[in-house]
């Protein structure tokens, strides 16, 4: 046999078979829902990470300001709670004022009674799902950073812990934050 009958045979110009057809659409009805759930993993993988790293991003904007305010506190004022932060300022002598509204899932930070800014958005204030409490609070600290409960007194607080929860999609991403009374400290 010469290489023009091999050609020939191996190439055979009238087409694909009806069974040949038939084949590769069983193998390709096979293959693609395979395919589709991969690439679908892979979209809401790329989706999630998006969504924690804008978390994080708005939690590391709202973490820094709470510590550049915070730092140098010259005093806390009366009517603290888990909800609720008052202090003045050793820097400017200005009292700042946070908190964590329940009505509109936000955190609003105000500077001289004036009008309060919005910090953060979504926050989860207190809320509990399967059995786990997701609540956003202040937790005032002693000299000793022990916890003085919910409504302590202005002058036994010597730090502050700020936590708090952000609610994007079906997520819940946490975070803390300690600030503790510093006179010495410098505003950079």
């Amino acid at each position: 046999m010469g290489i023009r009958a091999i050609i020939k045979k191996r190439f055979n110009p009238s087409g694909f078979t009806m069974i040949e057809m038939i084949a590769a659409m069983v193998l390709v009805s096979i293959l693609v829902p395979g395919i589709s759930v991969i690439v679908r993993g892979s979209l809401m993988n790329v989706a999630f990470t998006n969504m924690a790293v804008l978390a994080n991003m708005e939690a590391n904007y709202a973490q820094r300001k709470f510590i550049k305010d915070i730092n140098g506190v010259s005093s806390f004022s009366n009517g603290l709670t888990d909800s609720t932060l008052i202090f003045t300022s050793s820097f400017n002598g200005s009292e700042y004022e946070y908190v964590i509204d329940n009505g509109t899932n936000t955190i609003k930070c105000s500077k001289d009674a004036g009008t309060p800014g919005l910090l953060i958005q979504r926050v989860v204030k207190d809320t509990t799902i399967n059995a786990v409490n997701y609540a956003s609070k202040f937790t005032y600290k002693d000299e000793n950073n022990s916890d003085l409960g919910g409504s302590p007194s202005a002058a036994d607080v010597h730090g502050v812990e700020f936590t708090f929860y952000l609610l994007r999609g079906e997520s819940f991403y946490k975070y803390t934050t300690y600030a503790t009374i510093d006179n010495n400290q410098l505003d950079l």
